[in-house]
């Protein structure tokens, strides 16, 4: 289960955090500021393609610094529940017919992606032209990493509608509805076990101790 979490949040950063592609030549625009990805308030459809080429749909819910993402992977679904104020995150799915979510609090490829995402953004990209998706506008923003030119289509509220990898598109939303979020999508369902991996040593002493110490 653990395994598939990883991948799963691995598939997410390719898409969320390293949003790339051949662009035209940018047009300098010193003045353009990359919107805050943590603002806004909504609830986004989209896709997402992994390196094999595989289009796993997911459903992204923002409450400002309070994000929710849940994701139809191959490997079964999850949620992932992320307090940009706390720094805490969950990873909510099943597991022998269980409910379970795993605490991710300090470890950083499971922190809300938008807040290093816009500072890596907000620090090299450049605003090459408008662009659009889902009914929605935004402004294309392209910088170049390693040699590779990056792009990504954002709204002015902070809203990714899309990125692309060599040409190859890696996240598309395809629709937005705005407005207030119920509090209760950021919370975790009532009664469920909580797993910390950020103290698996102790997890495998509970599991020893309740086997008789063997």
């Amino acid at each position: 289960m653990r395994n598939a979490a990883f991948a799963l949040i691995a598939a997410i950063s390719i898409a969320a955090c390293n949003p790339s592609a051949p662009a035209p030549q940018a047009e300098q625009n010193s003045d353009a500021a990359f919107p805050n990805l943590a603002s806004a308030s909504y609830r986004a459809e989209a896709t997402i393609t992994d390196d094999g080429g595989r289009t796993i749909p997911m459903v992204m819910i923002r409450s400002g610094a309070k994000l929710r993402m849940e994701v139809n992977a191959p490997g079964g679904a999850s949620t992932i529940v992320t307090n940009g104020e706390t720094g805490e995150s969950f990873i909510i799915s099943n597991a022998a017919g269980r409910q379970v979510a795993m605490r991710m609090t300090n470890m950083e490829q499971f922190k809300d992606p938008a807040s290093a995402w816009s500072a890596d953004l907000a620090s090299s990209a450049t605003r090459t032209g408008p662009c659009s998706a889902a009914g929605e506008t935004g402004s294309q923003w392209t910088r170049t990493e390693n040699g590779a030119v990056k792009t990504a289509c954002v709204t002015s509220d902070g809203i990714l509608l899309a990125a692309t990898d060599s040409g190859r598109t890696v996240w598309e939303t395809t629709s937005v509805e705005r407005g207030a979020q119920s509090a209760d999508l950021f919370d975790l369902p009532p009664g469920v076990q909580v797993l910390d991996l950020n103290n698996l040593q102790g997890m495998a002493d509970a599991v020893r101790n309740a086997r008789g110490g063997n």
